[in-house]
């Protein structure tokens, strides 16, 4: 359990960052036609969703690998 909290911890750690900078990068002009920061949420919080979705299941990935050479973690 603690294994997959430290993966989830250290991966979003490192992408989220990364993809939140290069998402605003690239949707900038959207961003700035806007008045509020709404927008800005949103789009934080479907990267987010899909960073999060994507290190569990790179995690069960992992897991499923040890387990089939019988390394257990």
């Amino acid at each position: 359990m603690w294994k997959a909290l430290l993966f989830n911890s250290v991966w979003m750690g490192i992408t989220l960052p990364i993809l939140l900078s290069i998402t605003f990068t690239i949707l900038h002009p959207l961003f700035v036609s806007g008045n509020n920061g709404v927008l800005m949420i949103v789009v934080a919080l479907i990267i987010g969703i899909i960073d999060v979705y994507l290190s569990i299941r790179i995690w069960t990935w992992i897991e499923g690998k040890s387990y089939k050479r019988k390394r257990y973690m």
